[in-house]
C-alpha cells in the first residue's frame, strides 16, 4: 500500500486498540477498490477525546470509527447525530462532512442485522434473550426492534443499565414487548426457554471474563445463537450451541458488516462485504 500526499486518511479511536483487527480489514478492502485511503489505529484516552474529535476537520480526516470506552461519550463533540444513532445513544462511526462538521452514526445496528441476514435469520417476530445492555447490546436491542421483534428479554449485571435500555425502546416502539429480567435461575431458566433468539453482548467467552449468566444446557433447538465475541472463534456459548446442532454464529461478521457501512459512508463507494469478511476470517485463523 502506498501512501502519498493526496491519501483519504480514516481510522479508529479507542483506548485500548493495539488488538483491532480493523485497520487491516479496511486498508485492504480500500486496496481491493482502487482507493487512495488509509485506516490507522489511534490510541486516544478519554482525556484526549474531545481534543481528537476536534482534530478531525483540521486533519482534514474523512472519518473514524470509534471504539470502547468513547461510544457514548464522544456524542456532546458531535455536530449532528443520524436518526438510528439519537436513538441508540451510542456512535460508532464518524463522518466528516464537506463543512467540517461531524456526524455520527451507529454502524453496529444494521451490522448486527446484515450479520444474521446472511444466517438466513430475519428479526421480524422472533423473541430475544439479550445478554448485557451496554452499548453493544443498544445497537442490538434497537435494531431487532426497527426490525419487528415481537420481543426483548433483557439481562445484565447492571439493572439500572437495562432498565434504562428498557424504558428508551419502550419509549420508541409500543409494539414491542420489552422487558428486564434478574441473574436468577428462576427468571432466566423460562426466558431462555421462551427466546428464538439469544445474543451475547457482553465479555464474557473472552480470556478473564467470568462466566455467561446462563447455564448452557438450556440452548434448545429452536433457538439462533448469536455471541458477538469474535475471539476467540469458538467461545463457550458457541461451542454448545454447535454441540447441540443449533444455529449459530460469532461476532466476526458483524464486525465485518458494520465495517463495510462505515466504509460506503466515508468512501461513498460500494463496500465489499463479503471480502471484508473473509480477511477477519484470514487473520482470525493466522493468530
Amino acid at each position: 500500500m502506498a501512501i502519498t500526499s493526496t491519501t483519504r486518511i480514516t481510522g479508529l479511536f479507542g483506548d485500548p486498540v493495539s488488538h483491532s483487527l480493523s485497520p487491516l480489514m479496511h486498508n485492504r478492502a480500500f486496496g481491493a477498490c482502487g482507493l487512495d485511503w488509509v485506516y490507522v489505529a489511534f490510541h486516544v484516552l478519554p482525556a484526549h477525546l474531545a481534543a481528537a474529535v476536534r482534530a478531525l476537520p483540521a486533519l482534514n480526516l474523512a472519518g473514524v470509527n470509534v471504539t470502547i470506552p468513547h461510544k457514548e461519550a464522544v456524542i456532546p463533540y458531535l455536530d449532528s447525530l443520524s436518526h438510528t444513532a439519537a436513538m441508540i445513544g451510542a456512535v460508532n462511526t464518524i463522518r466528516v462532512e464537506a463543512d467540517g462538521s461531524l456526524t455520527g452514526h451507529n454502524t453496529d445496528a444494521p451490522g448486527f442485522a446484515a450479520a444474521l441476514d446472511r444466517q438466513g435469520v430475519s428479526l421480524d417476530g422472533q423473541r430475544l434473550l439479550l445478554l448485557g445492555a451496554g452499548g453493544a447490546a443498544r445497537a442490538v436491542a434497537f435494531q431487532a426492534a426497527i426490525d419487528g421483534a415481537e420481543e426483548i428479554c433483557l439481562c445484565d449485571q447492571v439493572g439500572e443499565r437495562a432498565a434504562a435500555l428498557a424504558s428508551d425502546l419502550a419509549g420508541h416502539f409500543a409494539s414491542c414487548r420489552v422487558h428486564c429480567i434478574p441473574l436468577e435461575r428462576a427468571a432466566l431458566e423460562p426466558a431462555a426457554a421462551a427466546a428464538t433468539v439469544l445474543v451475547n453482548a457482553t465479555p464474557v467467552g473472552m480470556a478473564g471474563h467470568g462466566d455467561y449468566p446462563i447455564d448452557l444446557a438450556w440452548l434448545h433447538p429452536g433457538l439462533f445463537v448469536y455471541d458477538l465475541v469474535y475471539n476467540p472463534a469458538s467461545t463457550p456459548l458457541i461451542a454448545a450451541a454447535r454441540a447441540r446442532a443449533i444455529r449459530c454464529d460469532n461476532g466476526l461478521t458483524m464486525l465485518a458488516l458494520q465495517g463495510a457501512t462505515s466504509f460506503a459512508l466515508w468512501t461513498g463507494a460500494a463496500p465489499p462485504g463479503e471480502s471484508m469478511i473473509a480477511t477477519l476470517e484470514e487473520l482470525m485463523r493466522n493468530r
